[in-house]
């Protein structure tokens, strides 16, 4: 009979750790010198956009005084709301012809 010894397994707990970490540290650093780099300065909004148009975006809206308003009154509905849906199909569509 042989007698055979077995090892126990030990764990590669640190080097994994250290695995990841390698990893990690050189992704940040692939990160940090790869990635794209701005060739040209983004515009301001403001270069980009009239004077009138900017007048708009800090415009203020004021419901009240349009729902008020009497030509909102003259306004007239041109369409059926809500909408009228056909119905498809059978009502029981188990049913035999």
């Amino acid at each position: 009979m042989a007698i055979e010894i077995r090892q126990n397994k030990q764990s590669n707990l640190g080097g994994l750790i250290i695995f990841i970490l390698v990893l990690v540290i050189g992704g940040w650093l692939a990160w940090s010198f790869l990635k794209p780099i701005d060739l040209f300065q983004k515009p301001k909004i403001e270069d980009l956009l009239p004077s009138s148009v900017q007048e708009l975006i800090s415009a203020e809206l004021n419901v009240s005084q349009i729902f008020n308003h009497p030509v909102f009154y003259t306004l007239t509905a041109h369409v059926v709301w809500p909408l009228e849906v056909p119905q498809l199909g059978r009502k029981n569509p188990f049913n035999p012809f």
